[in-house]
């Protein structure tokens, strides 16, 4: 028992070790961005809220267009022949009977014709 307490401490220290060590590595070698790109955003979009509201603006723009285009690409090459517009409708043509339409017709102007009569 007094073991595996020992071993499990043993083991949570070295890794706590090996974070810090990983750590600093990352720090010391700088960030991933160079300076001077930041630099030059800073006094291109950062310096006033005016500019930078318009970039974030923009941004959000750009970025809902190319995600809506990806998304409905996507979509329309999964669904092709699904919907509405990929379907062929040539398939679903009914031959009608311009008869029953015509009988139809003269049924309702008899009914128009009846109303007149009475009054």
């Amino acid at each position: 028992m007094m073991f595996s307490t020992l071993a499990r401490r043993s083991l949570l220290q070295n890794g706590r070790q090996q974070l810090v060590n990983n750590s600093r590595r990352t720090a010391a070698s700088g960030p991933p961005i160079p300076a001077s790109a930041l630099n030059q955003w800073y006094n291109a979009f950062g310096k006033s809220n005016i500019t930078y509201v318009g970039f974030v603006v923009v941004g959000m723009l750009v970025v809902e267009t190319m995600y809506g285009f990806t998304t409905d690409l996507v979509w329309n090459t999964v669904n092709q022949g699904k919907t509405f517009e990929t379907v062929d409708w040539t398939k679903f043509i009914v031959e009608d009977d311009d008869d029953d339409d015509d009988e139809d017709d003269e049924d309702e102007e008899g009914e128009s014709g009846d109303d007149d009569d009475d009054e």
